[in-house]
């Protein structure tokens, strides 16, 4: 085996192209280039003109990796070999690889009495019960608004094959879906070194990366190469799959991911593409389409009630603060009067101005019940605070205005949405959502249990939008279905996902929450969890939890570095913590099948051969 390459800074690199004279073509005045005093052919026959600059040669990095087709050739080959992608990469020419190599014998293609050759089964192939498994899972997802494309239009129900996969399609792929999409299929541990490199590119994908974390996602990523080397044939591994060995050097140096993604500029790539009018003259074109937008931009700058052409407002612009939309609205007279107390109490349990007289009434009531337990005192704190709170502030013209609108109380005329945009993302009922492509209805909240800032996260689906009216004051609550956390409701499992129980209903009780507080989320059927018997054997009994995603950058002036930006904590990335490696080192034969026999029939190309005559 030979050792690994040596790392040469940029001054050595320099030192050994600054005397390589270039000379292009083959043609009159061409010479090869020369040998080394050892005899050996150079390592570089050219130089890029890049080396000019005084500066090149003291970068650390002179080109990175474009981790977005990285992740995309990653995602199409390892489809590939799963057979639902393409033509499928498991073919004759890879098996014949294995034989002319003498290695994994029971892979090597057999030859029937027709001319065909079977295939047997390798770890990584899917029976047609374990493909039927995975589409379904992948045919009922429905993502929030703006996450991504629909994923039923990446797929094809009836061939079991995924179509028509775009740079992002790989991306969600491959750091989300996939890894859901396979549980409780294949063999174990050949799912967990697929779902540990998902897991790495989940990681290496967040926003912000721990510095302590890297030389652990370092060796993440090497135990899944030498996992993917136990299992797949030699031609899964292009240059492509080794260049992920190289992605944390780079994020040590470079930063996070999406500093140096190739997704802005593919963007901005089909902007000047539509420019072109002239396919012979494309780049007259986009310089001469670029030059008259900024010329019409710079012109109507100085026109009153005019709007510059350039990128679309968002469609969160000047709702961040919150907005019902017009689908669905209506305001409800009838609503029960202990529903509306509910809410209220949500909104001035949650007030910074109302806290202080939360905790003194709970101190009078205290003190004349003191043979009550805390549960009933509680129970009483809360039915009479509200009145308690508005016959103690009445007439009262020397506190805040917002707190003489919350004493007073809400409308009994409440306004009701199914659907609602806040801090970024859009909002809908679970009613709403059974009619949309989209799932917009699952929340997660982390509430503070104790004085010791102990946190909980719960997780729901919304029932019902509400805005109570305080007059000047418009505050808008999601009435949810919460998952209880206890008795199996919220599980996190070996691989670090959150699932829950969905039926597993809780906290009847406290079914509102201010809508400003929550997360968006969304829940995918897990499929291993379908029981093997019973009447409902084909309904999950869990969902996965994965985390929706805002794009407010821009929006109201909102940057990176925002306090507003960053106010709400995304799901931490799901993470394996076993060396796939090691537990596929044990088996006898950790390439091979045993579980089912669903191989190929291949016909063997033949290829013809003129002869050359000897005379």
């Amino acid at each position: 085996m030979r050792s690994k390459p040596l790392h040469r800074c940029g001054k050595h690199l320099h030192s050994m192209l600054k005397d390589v004279e270039v000379i292009y073509g083959k043609g009159h005045g061409s010479k090869p280039a020369p040998k080394d005093e050892n005899g050996r052919a150079p390592m570089w026959k050219k130089k890029s003109m890049f080396w000019e600059l005084p500066f090149w040669e003291c970068l650390e990095v002179r080109h990175a990796i474009d981790v977005m087709h990285v992740t995309k050739c990653l995602c199409v080959n390892l489809l590939g070999f799963l057979g639902v992608y393409g033509k499928g990469r498991d073919t004759m020419q890879a098996r014949q690889d294995l034989k002319h190599l003498g290695q994994r014998k029971d892979l090597h293609p057999e030859k029937r009495t027709n001319g065909q050759h079977y295939l047997h089964p390798a770890s990584y192939t899917l029976s047609k019960e374990e493909k039927q498994s995975m589409f379904d899972c992948l045919n009922s997802i429905k993502v929030p608004f703006g996450y991504s494309s629909n994923v039923k239009g990446i797929i094809q129900m009836k061939e079991k094959k995924f179509t028509n996969l775009k740079s992002h399609d790989c991306h969600v792929l491959m750091t989300q879906l996939l890894s859901v999409a396979l549980r409780g299929i294949l063999p174990e541990n050949v799912r967990l070194a697929i779902v540990k490199l998902c897991a790495f590119l989940n990681e290496i994908s967040q926003k912000v990366i721990d510095p302590n974390k890297l030389s652990r996602m370092q060796n993440d990523v090497v135990q899944c190469l030498v996992s993917f080397e136990m299992v797949f044939p030699p031609s899964f591994f292009n240059i492509t799959t080794h260049l992920i060995t190289h992605l944390v050097k780079e994020i040590s140096i470079l930063g996070p991911v999406f500093l140096h993604n190739m997704f802005p500029f593919e963007r901005y790539m089909a902007v000047l593409k539509k420019y072109v009018r002239n396919r012979s003259r494309p780049e007259g074109c986009i310089a001469n389409g670029y030059a008259t937008e900024k010329v019409i931009e710079f012109c109507a700058n100085f026109i009153d009630d005019i709007d510059p052409v350039g990128h679309p407002v968002s469609r969160h612009e000047g709702r961040l603060k919150g907005k019902g939309l017009t689908l669905g609205k209506k305001a409800n007279m009838n609503i029960p009067e202990s529903e509306i107390h509910k809410a209220n109490f949500t909104v001035l349990q949650n007030s910074s101005l109302v806290a202080p007289y939360m905790d003194q009434h709970k101190n009078i009531v205290r003190s004349e019940n003191p043979e009550k337990s805390e549960a009933w005192i509680t129970r009483h704190h809360k039915d009479n605070f509200a009145t308690w709170l508005r016959r103690l502030l009445m007439g009262n013209d020397t506190i805040d205005k917002q707190l003489q609108w919350l004493a007073r109380g809400p409308s009994v005329t409440i306004l009701q949405y199914q659907g609602y945009d806040i801090n970024g993302n859009t909002y809908y009922t679970r009613k709403q959502d059974q009619k949309s492509t989209n799932q917009n209805s699952g929340v997660r909240i982390d509430a503070i249990i104790d004085n010791d800032g102990t946190k909980e996260t719960y997780y729901g689906v919304i029932e019902e939008i509400w805005e109570l009216d305080y007059g000047p004051l418009k505050v808008p609550l999601f009435r949810c279905q919460w998952v209880n956390r206890a008795q199996g409701g919220v599980m996190v499992d070996r691989y670090g996902m959150t699932t829950v129980d969905l039926n597993n209903i809780g906290y009847k009780d406290e079914p509102f929450v201010l809508a400003k507080d929550v997360t968006q989320v969304f829940y995918v059927m897990d499929i291993s969890s379908k029981p093997k018997k019973g009447p409902n054997k084909d309904q999950p009994k869990r969902h996965i939890v994965l985390s929706g995603k805002r794009k407010i950058v821009g929006v109201e002036d909102i940057s990176d570095n925002s306090e507003d930006f960053n106010r709400l904590d995304d799901l931490p990335p799901f993470s394996i913590n076993v060396d796939p490696s090691i537990l596929l080192s044990r088996e006898d034969a950790p390439y091979l099948r045993h579980d089912h026999k669903q191989g190929y029939l291949v016909k063997k190309k033949t290829v013809n051969v003129p002869l050359v005559d000897e005379n």
